[in-house]
């Protein structure tokens, strides 16, 4: 599928469930929650990276602070699950349709799991599924769209 149909499904979504958000595009593509910070000039925190983890049952999205980072033991404990780690770039790719760096924040085809600290931002700002996009959405909007589990899992880097 290609970036246009993406950013047009995901825009359909969004307004088709009233989420009060905005896509933003560039002419480059984001590569770090840092430099996503220092371009849109908002706080690292407020940066938003999903990543995809693999379990023995299958993939979740995590959603965590740019400023923070998984602590495997403490989601594996939340979950109730004995085995997790990070997917490999295919799987990812597979799953989402989209490279590493450009998951999108929604993923409704995957069970969802946003770190406690996220909900400290009124706004966070990830992926769109297509480079060059960042989607910036309403922290509660996400949670509801997502049907996220939310749970304390991340800490400070």
């Amino acid at each position: 599928m290609n970036d246009a149909i993406k950013l047009e499904q995901l825009n359909n979504l969004l307004k088709s469930e009233n989420v009060d958000y905005s896509i933003l595009t560039d002419n480059f593509s984001i590569e770090t929650a840092s430099s996503g910070a220092q371009h849109y000039g908002i706080s690292l925190s407020e940066t938003t990276p999903t990543l995809i983890l693999k379990t023995k049952d299958g993939y979740i999205a995590a959603i965590i602070c740019g400023n923070t980072r998984i602590v495997f033991k403490k989601l594996k404990q939340a979950l109730n699950i004995k085995d997790l780690s990070m997917a490999d770039p295919q799987a990812i790719l597979e799953l989402t349709g989209a490279k590493i760096g450009e998951v999108s924040l929604i993923n409704v085809e995957l069970p969802t799991v946003i770190d406690a600290h996220v909900l400290q931002n009124k706004n966070c700002y990830g992926g769109c599924g297509a480079p060059k996009a960042t989607l910036c959405i309403n922290t509660q909007d996400l949670v509801r769209i997502t049907k996220a589990q939310v749970l304390d899992f991340a800490e400070p880097r």
